[in-house]
Order: C-alpha cells, then structure tokens, then sequence
C-alpha cells in the first residue's frame, strides 16, 4: 500500500479512521416532519420562554447547538396569514417570502457556550416585522393554508 501525504488530503485521516466530520448540517429538517412542521418547532413560540429552555427543545433533534434563532410570539396561524400578503424578494433571491403586516413580539437568541447539550445564548427581545419564506403545504400539512411558512427570512 502507497503512503498518502497528510498534508495534501486533511480529510482522509478522519475518513480512515471511520470517524464522521459532521454529524448533521445546521439546516437539516428531521426527516419525520414538514417544512412547516419544523418551522413551527424552531420559529412559533405563542408563550415566550427564555432562550436557553427553548433552544434546548430546538436542539434536541439536531443534536448540536444552532448558532442563532428568532421566536415569532404568535400562533402558527397567524404567522401563516402572514403568507397571504404580497410577495417581496427574499435576502437570497427567491420570490416566495412575504412580509407582516405590522410589528410583533419577537425573541432572537444568539449563541455563547457551544457545548451541546448545555448550550447557552444571549436572548434580545424586540417588537419588529419579519419576513418569512413560503410553500405550498407538503404531504401531513393541515389543508387550512394555501401557503405555510417554512423560513425565517430576515427580522425588520
């Protein structure tokens, strides 16, 4: 067997050992849910908890600590009348986001301690618009939205 030069492939030592160099992407949906689903369990927070207790729920089925999240303080249902205004440009380009018709309570919690599963974060509470990404409801979707949010585009 030839010897490999480390320094031309950093990965490989890794992947001989059988060890795994990311265990999930930072956006993987479990895949047991809908987009909606998932938004609703990172994003819809009706009852505001503290950043630390509402990640930890959001985390657990990533298994590691998401680096930064906004908590839309309304129902699901609201949140997806927000699907129903005009559409604007999305901060990628795409042309399936829309925006609040006015300000709501919000939370946006940003990382400190990066140990899972003890993550800690810095929690900012604000009252301001937002922009979501919408679709159309996937396969386990309640019918009751011709569009549901998927996505936290950008706070305003």
């Amino acid at each position: 067997m030839a010897a490999v030069s480390m320094g031309s492939c950093p990965l490989l030592l890794p992947l001989l050992l059988g060890l795994r160099v990311a265990e999930v992407p930072v956006r993987a949906k479990p895949s047991n849910m809908t987009s909606a689903q998932w938004f609703e369990i990172q994003h819809v927070q009706p009852k505001p908890q503290r950043c630390d207790a509402a990640m930890g729920k959001v985390n657990k089925y990533t298994k590691h600590c998401k680096p930064f999240n906004t908590f839309l303080h309304q129902s699901f249902s609201s949140v997806a009348a927000t699907c129903q205004t005009p559409t604007v440009a999305c901060k990628r380009g795409r042309r399936n986001c829309h925006q609040s018709k006015k300000p709501v309570s919000l939370s946006t919690c940003e990382l400190t301690s990066r140990k899972y599963p003890g993550c800690k974060y810095k929690e900012k509470r604000q009252v301001a618009s937002y922009i979501v990404a919408c679709d159309p409801p996937e396969k386990g979707d309640s019918r009751k939205f011709k569009l549901v949010p998927v996505h936290v585009d950008k706070t305003l």
